[in-house]
């Protein structure tokens, strides 16, 4: 089994490792495609490490993150999926802003009054964060054997991904004069979707945002640029900790923190910091 493991991982790396950090083509989304965070019309690749053939355009390490931008007649889509259960805290305790720029140009696109921004999940507070996060790290006990163990695996997802849907019900929205309100609910009647789940640990986000808000149509394609950044894990999130019976901070045995070395560990300097790319888009036609 630890042969199998380390086959599979060592798979998932090279596969990684051949994606380009930003994506480099334009991509039509699939006629069925539903908001769901399932990503099964996706050609999901992620469901089986072997028959993984890297549909998701691009994995950006940095962040950590394998994703697609699409689009069809009416709707431009972010699909994400975070490699790691650090991805998924990040995600949740920080959240992950989606950027649209009309503006090419590096030292004018940041910060061009016309951009559109979408952040969704909103940050959960550290409170929420930990409770959700909870079972998601549980699973990790279960990975050795992820098909003897595959009861257990889903019976923890499906509690994760029951408390992220009950926690998460707002999209907070930028620049869309449409949209007075920057806060928009999930079941909002603007055409404006997201979704967040659970495959395993990894967190899955699909977002969906009609073209008309965007200024954008297949009838005239044009070249514009995107951001996708997830924002650090805030300080009262990063020690938080949920057991059974009460919160504290700190972990659950009560022991102390070493936090000189907790600062030089490569993984909280990553949760503890944003992180951020751009890349340039075209809307596929059919």
């Amino acid at each position: 089994m630890i042969i199998l493991l380390t086959l599979c991982y060592t798979a998932f790396t090279a596969n990684a490792q051949k994606q380009p950090q930003v994506q480099e083509g334009s991509v039509r989304a699939p006629a069925n495609v539903k908001i769901d965070g399932k990503l099964n019309e996706w050609q999901n690749p992620f469901i089986n490490i072997q028959k993984y053939t890297g549909f998701l355009s691009a994995f950006n390490s940095s962040s950590r993150i394998y994703y697609t931008v699409a689009n069809d007649d009416k709707n431009l889509y972010l699909i994400v999926r975070g490699l790691g259960n650090g991805v998924s805290k990040k995600i949740l305790a920080g959240g992950m802003a989606f950027t649209i720029s009309h503006v090419a140009e590096k030292k004018n696109r940041t910060k061009d009054p016309n951009n559109v921004t979408i952040t969704f999940p909103v940050p959960l507070d550290a409170k929420t964060t930990s409770f959700i996060m909870t079972p998601v790290n549980l699973v990790m006990e279960f990975t050795d054997d992820s098909v003897a163990n595959r009861k257990s695996i889903d019976s923890l997802d499906a509690i994760a991904n029951k408390m992220v849907n009950d926690a998460i019900k707002e999209i907070h929205i930028v620049g869309v004069k449409e949209i007075p309100d920057s806060i928009i609910s999930i079941y909002n009647t603007e055409g404006i979707k997201a979704s967040i789940r659970f495959i395993q640990v990894q967190a899955a986000i699909e977002i969906a945002i009609p073209l008309k808000y965007l200024g954008l149509s297949v009838d005239n394609p044009v070249t514009f640029s995107y951001n996708i950044r997830i924002n650090a894990i805030p300080e009262a999130s990063r020690f938080y900790v949920t057991d059974a019976t009460t919160q504290k901070v700190g972990v659950n045995s009560g022991t102390a923190i070493d936090f000189a070395a907790m600062s030089t560990n490569p993984n909280n300097g990553y949760a503890w910091n944003p992180t951020d790319f751009w890349g340039e888009y075209i809307l596929a036609k059919k």
